[in-house]
């Protein structure tokens, strides 16, 4: 029951992360102790890693870039570790298929480029393959 609550749960968040407990606990049927209680769970076990603001960046002088990480095998530990470090990497996937890794990097329009060319010069890093967010549809 407890992993049924939990998906829901989940769900909910990913579709709206500023949903109010109560709103939760309506929607699924359960007590507003036991959204928290499940919450604080999915927290403690790092299955819920954090919650985000989505924004069109554009609007505000950002940029935002996808980009596809090719890494050297051998330094595959060492390069994600600095990529978790870089202050414009706002989320990192380690990934298989076409790349080793992909970062979703912010930064300001002017210093987006730059902040993606610094991942070049990282040792083990065998290529960058940025595409720049243009909207965001969804």
């Amino acid at each position: 029951m407890a992993k049924n609550i939990d998906k829901m749960l989940i769900s909910q968040l990913i579709e709206d992360s500023d949903i109010h407990i109560a709103e939760l606990a309506k929607a699924l049927g359960v007590s507003r102790g036991t959204v928290r209680n499940r919450l604080m769970s999915l927290k403690n076990s790092k299955v819920v890693i954090g919650y985000k603001a989505r924004a069109r960046l554009k609007q505000i002088g950002m940029d935002e870039a996808l980009v596809g990480i090719d890494i050297l095998p051998e330094k595959y530990l060492d390069v994600i570790s600095k990529l978790r470090d870089t202050e414009s990497v706002k989320e990192l996937y380690r990934t298989s298929g076409d790349h080793s890794a992909i970062a979703l990097m912010v930064a300001d329009s002017e210093s987006i480029e730059s902040e993606i060319s610094k991942l070049k010069s990282i040792d083990g890093v065998r290529n960058v393959y940025p595409s720049f967010v243009q909207e965001t549809v969804k």
